[in-house]
């Protein structure tokens, strides 16, 4: 059976988290186009969005544009791309600020969970007649 690749967008400032997402999407079976800054984020947004499946962002990214603005923007582009949110103190905000049909998962987690998330998301989103995550 062929390998159909899925492109993740990881975009994560930590180092360590961003690697350790990688390996395990990786493992997951799926390619990853990973990046730093919200600023980065939104180039592979505009340069690779048709290729583009999934967005996991965490959301405070150190600079002007956050992963709100990353998730918004990836919805500009394609109303449907599924959205994971990563953050250790901002999933308050998450009602107000995160885009419909998103998943938020807190920080510290286990690389998996947000492998299992994307995976949902991409599922709900490709299933005809079932109801998106909320």
């Amino acid at each position: 059976m062929e390998k159909t690749s899925v492109l993740v967008l990881i975009a994560e400032d930590e180092a360590e988290i961003r690697n350790i997402l990688q390996d395990t999407f990786e493992e997951g079976g799926f390619d990853v186009f990973l990046v730093a800054t919200g600023e980065e984020a939104i180039s592979a947004l505009d340069d690779q969005g048709e290729n583009l499946r999934a967005v996991a962002t965490d959301i405070r990214l150190g600079g002007d544009v956050t992963g709100w603005d990353v998730a918004r923007h990836a919805r500009q582009l394609r109303p449907e791309m599924p959205v994971v949110y990563m953050t250790g103190t901002e999933g308050v905000d998450w009602s107000a600020l995160g885009v419909p049909n998103s998943i938020l998962i807190t920080k510290p987690f286990a690389p998996s969970q947000v492998l299992t998330a994307v995976s949902q998301l991409l599922n709900a989103a490709s299933t005809p007649g079932t109801p998106p995550a909320t």
